[in-house]
């Protein structure tokens, strides 16, 4: 657990020195510009570019560390260490999973605290690279990489190692109505990771409901992205959606469970079964 809380760390800190090196000096500058009037920069287009070049910018640069002190291995090499037909096979159960957690969401009717900073990130192409691009490949090398393939080499019972990190994942997002969506979403992206041993199938489920959540903040108003399905479709379709998609999402679970090989030895590149890499 300490390497969890580590890792977790060093995410909120690279996110505290990209802002202290991009976003504060562009705060400064524009109140400057605007006589002091702090008002007159929040919101602004500037705040939301530096805010995504910030996200971009300390993602990468927590890649970096996770790749460099080897916490994981990830290169081009990685996206072919999954089939083909098990990256198909694998989206209906993550899309599913997707629509059944959003209906569930729906039913709990938590407040969305960051709606109107993801509004405006929606339609700035840092923004947009921030949530579509980055966030799925750090998020997924990170929790299911770093830490759930951490504690299932520590010998840590699959089911514990993937509730772990998907609690850490739902919790670090800090807004109440993404923390259980995160979470249970996060149990698919890590289950997959267990059983295939590839963060691959995570990052492309993790970047499917980003990009669609992305198109629909920038394609609504306000008052239509807090209409919830039942409102839009009505009761009977609401609940007929809600249970196909458990069908579909339980059905593409046992179906994988069935068709995947046996989950792989969790070692680290190149360390034999219960050894230890010393990482920064």
């Amino acid at each position: 657990m300490l390497r969890t809380i580590k890792l977790v760390i060093y995410y909120f800190l690279y996110q505290v020195l990209f802002t202290a090196l991009i976003a504060l000096p562009a705060t400064f500058i524009q109140l400057m510009k605007n006589g002091g009037d702090i008002t007159a920069f929040t919101g602004t287009e500037t705040t939301v570019t530096t805010t995504g070049l910030v996200m971009v910018l300390s993602g990468i640069a927590m890649i970096w560390h996770l790749i460099h002190f080897k916490y994981v291995k990830f290169n081009l090499k990685s996206f072919g260490e999954v089939s083909g037909k098990t990256i198909w096979l694998s989206i209906p159960f993550i899309v599913a999973g997707m629509v059944f957690v959003n209906l569930c969401s729906e039913f709990l009717n938590l407040p969305d605290l960051m709606q109107d900073t993801f509004r405006a990130m929606s339609r700035n192409v840092f923004g947009i690279l921030s949530i579509t691009i980055m966030a799925p490949l750090v998020e997924e090398l990170l929790f299911r990489g770093a830490i759930q393939g951490h504690l299932l080499r520590k010998g840590m019972k699959p089911v514990y190692a993937i509730l772990i990190a998907s609690a850490v994942f739902g919790v670090i997002h800090m807004n109440p109505v993404q923390i259980p969506f995160a979470f249970a979403i996060g149990m698919i992206f890590g289950w997959l990771y267990y059983r295939t041993g590839s963060v691959v199938p995570g990052m492309i489920g993790h970047f499917i409901n980003n990009s669609i959540a992305t198109i629909q903040m920038a394609t609504t108003t306000k008052e239509e992205l807090n209409t919830k399905t039942i409102e839009l479709i009505g009761e009977v379709p609401t609940y007929a959606l809600f249970a196909l998609s458990l069908v579909v999402m339980i059905g593409m679970f046992l179906y994988l469970k069935k068709s995947l090989p046996a989950a792989p030895v969790y070692c680290h590149p190149g360390q034999s079964e219960g050894s230890e890499v010393i990482n920064s």
